[in-house]
């Protein structure tokens, strides 16, 4: 509602990912976290002083907002709509805030919609209510919100109704009560997560502390929270944020417990020094906890711009464990300089010094290239985004972010990454093309160079030999059977590519023994299930079709034909390692990894997949997929690969040099070529009898004549 948009991606096997995207007046920084319903919450700042005194939670429910937008893949624009209800105070005349439009009133109610071209005047008359608050001397949010509105909710979300009377707590309940005081002295809110350290399941729960109080009637026992503490200017910006937990008290089983908080006692400044000028534009902080069984929970912070994070130092837990992690991203004084930093720090406290010195043995050094179809609109930025990965998290969702203002395409970047919490990081770049490349998760030594090439095409269907956490887009497990081809992946061995917001013809299909099992024109691939566990020979043709589309001029067709033979067995080299999981998977039925064929490509060419070499260049791996390691490593015995000029009517061999899987190809780009774009087919063999033929047309693009 306040105009930022939330990315919510859904993958076969995989949590749902959450990747924000403020907009350039927007709220400049979130509270996210997962209820104990399983709902995704991300709440804008610039919200915090209305929540409970105005806005209702539900208005920033991820979950159900993702559920209302259905299945149409509008990235934004005002074909979105937040549709919401209004209550007014008594005897006003309902009329819509600013951004909202009514639909229909009846008395003192309402309701309306917001859009996302509206929702930046909803978030500039909120900062006009904070800033005034703070220019007299009150809290933010003391001022009732405007308008006469005492209440705004998600259309159709849950009012509380009344308690039903035939319920009774599992646990006797006592009194915990909040006090919380601001740099003033003065009672103010705060949005807090409490935590039952002896168990989640008796208490893990949101607690929204308004004007200075909250109390809440819990089980005794050993707790801890968290929460942030947001200071505000006289025109409603952000100009402080000041972290606050309690790594553990006790909840009295007698009496009212009272804890006191003090935003005066987040005094730490987290300050990071860089061998190169540079100045912060994110931070995000994610706190971890664990509980005495195990069980975790987080709330994280993700924050857009310069704004100031102070810390209250904790020790290390009593009861279960926190580990307190900073990310830190700063950019170059200019564009043209072509750096950034991108830096964290995980402790399993919260340190009282939390100043940070950089060098160039700290830091490893990451050539980023970013490469876009000539054809693609890129008046506009697409973004990188990163996300550090600790044995707490693995990276998933809203632990990557980018700048707000993004990453201009085609370019090349030196991204200089930290190893502060350990140096593995997780990558996701999406272009302004709408081609999405994820990368599985990497450790980065400080004092070494990396180079990363983001959209190098030619983008193709393909599977990938993959690192770290994962779940098996390959693999067998009993009689149950998953085979899904990534439709756009790039040039990097350990990315999955897809086209995000585009409507891409496809046509899948999978045979058994000649026989056809699967057959889809809306899916890259399929989970079936009663597949044979007897030796099985699977084929898979893939095609896309993106020759409609203007807005692409490379890889517009594809067709993949694959062909493995499944052998069924336990252990061996194709078990999936026990760290990463498959459909259908049980401790009678582990997971094995199916032997089938991929293909990479290494091509000359620059950040347009574009090449004004006379004679073309081409590194071809062609391996099998595969997860950290394992996986079919049956021989090699063929590749070849054809080039035509003429869109796929004729075709030329090239000339393949090399031996099991790893060979160079070479063909010429002939004057005729100029300004047009080949096309290539590349087929391989291995000794297990499993094959692969892809073509791609318009695989990249031969330059034009230099005038």
């Amino acid at each position: 509602m306040t105009g930022d948009q939330v990315v919510v991606t859904t993958r076969p096997g995989q949590q749902p990912s959450y990747i924000m995207r403020p907009a350039a007046d927007g709220a400049g920084a979130f509270e996210s976290y997962d209820d104990a319903s399983g709902d995704h919450y991300a709440v804008p700042v610039v919200a915090m002083p209305y929540l409970g005194k105005g806005l209702d939670l539900s208005l920033f429910d991820v979950t159900r907002l993702a559920q209302d937008a259905g299945n149409d893949n509008v990235a934004s624009g005002d074909s979105r709509r937040i549709s919401v209800d209004l209550s007014f105070a008594p005897g006003a005349s309902p009329t819509g805030p600013a951004g909202v439009t009514l639909t229909s009133v009846d008395g003192s109610a309402a309701q309306g919609y917001l859009t996302a071209s509206s929702g930046p005047a909803f978030t500039a008359a909120l900062r006009r209510e904070i800033g005034a608050d703070v220019a007299a001397g009150h809290q933010p949010g003391t001022t009732p919100l405007f308008d006469a509105v005492t209440s705004m909710s998600l259309t159709g979300a849950p009012d509380g109704g009344t308690p039903d009377s035939t319920l009774s707590p599992q646990y006797a309940l006592n009194i915990l009560q909040i006090n919380a005081t601001g740099m003033s002295g003065q009672p103010t809110g705060a949005y807090l997560s409490l935590y039952n350290t002896d168990s989640f399941t008796r208490e893990n729960v949101a607690v929204n502390v308004v004007n200075g109080v909250a109390r809440v009637a819990v089980p005794a026992g050993n707790y801890g929270l968290y929460g942030v503490f947001y200071d505000y200017n006289t025109q409603g910006q952000l100009s402080a944020l000041r972290q606050l937990s309690l790594s553990d008290f006790t909840v009295s089983a007698t009496g009212t417990t009272t804890v006191a908080l003090d935003e005066t006692t987040a005094t730490s400044k987290f300050s990071v020094d860089t061998p190169r000028p540079a100045t912060q534009d994110v931070l995000m902080t994610d706190y971890f906890r664990r509980d005495a069984t195990g069980a975790l929970a987080s709330m994280l912070l993700s924050l857009w711009g310069t704004t100031p994070l102070y810390t209250n130092a904790q020790p290390a837990a009593r009861i279960g464990a926190i580990h307190d992690v900073i990310q830190w991203g700063a950019e170059a004084p200019s564009a043209s300089d072509g750096y950034r930093y991108d830096v964290a720090y995980g402790s399993d406290d919260v340190p009282a010094d939390q100043t940070h010195v950089e060098t160039a043995g700290t830091l490893a050094t990451v050539q980023e290239h970013f490469a876009i179809d000539p054809a693609a609109d890129n008046s506009y930025h697409g973004s990188l985004l990163n996300g550090f990965v600790d044995s707490w998290n693995n990276a998933g969702g809203d632990s990557l972010l980018s700048p707000w203002n993004g990453q201009a395409w085609p370019a090349d970047v030196t991204d200089y990454l930290g190893a502060g919490d350990g140096g593995t990081w997780a990558q996701m770049a999406s272009s302004p093309a709408h081609v999405w490349q994820y990368g599985d998760s990497l450790t980065f030594a400080g004092g070494r160079s990396y180079a990363v090439d983001w959209n190098h095409g030619p983008l193709k269907p393909e599977l990938a030999q993959h690192v770290g956490y994962q779940f098996c887009f390959a693999c067998s497990a009993g009689s149950n059977l998953t085979v899904i081809l990534d439709p756009a992946v790039d040039s990097e061995a350990t990315h999955v590519g897809f086209y995000a917001f585009v409507t891409v013809p496809e046509h899948f299909t999978l045979y058994a023994d000649g026989q056809q099992v699967f057959d889809s024109t809306v899916q890259d691939g399929v989970e079936l299930q009663g597949t044979p566990t007897t030796p099985t020979t699977y084929r898979t043709v893939y095609d896309t079709d993106l020759s409609g589309n203007s807005a692409f001029s490379q890889s517009t067709k594809t067709h993949t034909d694959l062909t493995f033979r499944y052998t069924p067995q336990t252990g061996g080299g194709s078990a999936l390692p026990a760290a990463d999981y498959c459909f259908g998977e049980s401790d009678s039925t582990p997971c094995q990894i199916l032997p089938a064929l991929t293909l990479g490509y290494q091509l000359t060419a620059d950040n347009n997949n574009t090449s004004d070499k006379l004679i073309q260049t081409m590194r071809l791996n062609v391996g099998h997929v595969s997860y950290d390691g394992a996986g079919s490593h049956s021989r090699i015995t063929s590749a070849n690969v054809s080039v035509s000029y003429d869109g796929g009517t004729t075709w030329r061999p090239a000339p393949v040099v090399g031996v099991n899987g790893t060979y160079q190809v070479a063909w010429p780009n002939p004057v005729s070529a100029r300004g047009t774009s080949p096309a290539i087919k590349v087929t391989a063999t291995d000794a297990a009898g499993g094959s692969i033929t892809q073509t791609i047309t318009n695989a990249y693009t031969v330059a034009a004549p230099k005038s």
